[in-house]
Formats: C-alpha cells, structure tokens, sequence
C-alpha cells in the first residue's frame, strides 16, 4: 500500500497517476471518496491497482453520524480488505491519496477540530501500516517510508 499526502491542490493526483504508469500499473480503478461514505471495492481480476483520493472528506461524512472509533473500525476493516487483495497477486498495488488538513490554524468551529484530529489520527495508522509514504508539495514528492 502506498500513502500519498500533502497539501490541497499540491498535485497528489497527478503524481500519483504519473507515478502509477512508471511502475507498471495499467489498469485500475479510481475511487472517488469526496461525497461517499463508504469505500465500494470490487475485486475485479483485471485490475492492478486500486486509488482511492478524497479521503479526508469521507472521513468528515462518517463523523457526521458515527463515532470516531465506529469510523476507525470501518477504515481498518476497508484498508485490510484492500491489503489482502493487494497481497493476492504479484503486480498490485493500492494507492491511498489524502489532503493534509492538520497544519496551518486551528479551526474554531468544535466540529472542524475534531474532524482534523481525527482525521491526523487514521493518517497516522494508514502511514504505519504503507510499504511507502511519500508528501507532494507543488507536484513534487519526498519520499518518507
């Protein structure tokens, strides 16, 4: 699994899908998580990768109705789903794109902080768990893990 952070608007996607075609994967699909909350994944035998962005924002929606450890639980059951699958073939790869929302002010709204704190913390447990980690700031990546 791949983490892949940074600032909004800093280029992660297309970092991402540059970096995806100079490894290899071909074909893939492209998990748009802005207005979801829920990660639909389908193991379909062709795919070779699976690249899930907007993270942050589904987190934000799951915390509207549940709480932050029911969110947790459901995103460490998704992302194992998507480990195994990965594990079972040689050439897969699962990339997971997220916006750093933890730096710069603190929001004031109560709401807004608690979903930056959390959404910090599940980063945190995506990046423990990622065989890489890379940050992209104006479309260039640092490679961390």
């Amino acid at each position: 699994m791949h983490f892949i952070t940074g600032g909004s608007f800093h280029g992660k996607k297309s970092w991402a899908v540059s970096f995806t075609k100079e490894q290899g994967f071909t074909v893939g699909k492209v998990l748009r998580l802005f207005d979801e909350k829920e990660i639909k994944i389908t193991t379909d035998e062709k795919d070779s990768f699976y690249m899930l962005e907007g993270l942050e924002w589904m987190i934000k929606n799951r915390l509207k109705e549940e709480t932050l450890e029911q969110t947790i639980h459901y995103l460490e059951k998704q992302v194992e789903t998507l480990l195994q699958w990965e594990r079972e073939e040689k050439k897969r790869c699962v990339f997971i794109i997220g916006s750093d929302i933890t730096k710069g002010i603190v929001p004031i709204d109560k709401e807004d902080r608690f979903w930056r704190d959390a959404t910090g913390l599940i980063f945190q447990r995506i990046a423990a768990e990622a065989d890489r980690v890379d940050v992209i700031w104006y479309g260039l990546n640092e490679r961390l893990k």
